[in-house]
């Protein structure tokens, strides 16, 4: 009976994140119409973040109203987060070269309505170094990237806010942040696009090639923690069908 239990609500968690990629994130991004980063930030969060948190929290034996919170709580910080660490990472990667920023904002005008604008300014720098700057969020992206795999793997982590938390800012942030930006060079949308400035500055196929490795990575990353990770409680078994055992 408690594996019978446990397989259905495994088959209602994985149904409920197709209910909401498939009907919640369309409407969202139509009805409210933003513009294109916007919609594209809006689709990545879902894809990349959401729902394989989702997924996490259910797999493993966590108390359930643990996880809503949890996710709720770790959500929130990161969304207003994500902002200023990557354009604080632009910046470190300005005084690198050695050139120093002109004028920047850190973090989009929230409170205009405003999700997606932050955006840092140097001195320019006329070699290859200019490109560093663009891809300074990318590196740190990677290198939070090891050490969350590290601090998961080794299972430091055994409680579900801080298992969560280093999932989302080290692994799932790292991958929607390299993700997204590339994406959007890959669509075309390159105003502000650091990708289409590695491309301006180093040529098309270093950009493409450090965007395919880096979310390849990423992915890699996100994927083992989510299948391997085990918490305490042990983990739920997902199944759409049943067995007939």
């Amino acid at each position: 009976m408690g594996q019978e239990t446990g397989l259905g609500h495994g088959r209602l968690g994985i149904l409920g994140i197709l209910i909401f990629l498939m009907v919640v994130n369309p409407l969202i991004v139509w009805v409210i119409e933003p513009d294109v980063r916007t919609r594209f930030a809006l689709i990545g969060i879902c894809v990349f973040v959401i729902s394989p948190l989702i997924v996490f929290y259910l797999r493993n034996n966590w108390p359930r109203t643990i996880c809503i919170v949890d996710i709720a709580v770790i959500m929130i910080v990161w969304f207003f987060t994500l902002p200023l660490l990557h354009e604080l990472s632009h910046v470190i990667g300005v005084y690198m070269i050695g050139s120093k920023p002109i004028a920047y904002q850190l973090v989009p005008k929230f409170w205009a309505g405003d999700f997606t604008t932050a955006w840092v300014q140097s001195e320019p720098v006329n070699d290859w170094r200019g490109t560093i700057p663009g891809l300074a969020p990318y590196i740190k992206d990677v290198l939070l990237l090891i050490i969350g795999f590290l601090l998961l793997k080794g299972e430091r982590v055994r409680n579900a806010f801080g298992a969560g938390f280093v999932y989302v800012f080290f692994c799932l942030g790292s991958l929607f942040d390299i993700a997204n930006n590339y994406c959007q060079k890959l669509f075309g949308y390159v105003a502000g696009n650091d990708f289409f400035g590695v491309s301006l500055g180093w040529g098309d196929a270093w950009s493409n090639s450090i965007g395919i490795s880096f979310s390849g990575f990423a992915l890699c990353i996100s994927v083992w923690v989510l299948v391997a990770y085990k918490s305490p409680h042990g983990v739920r078994k997902f199944t759409l069908w049943e067995n007939g055992e």
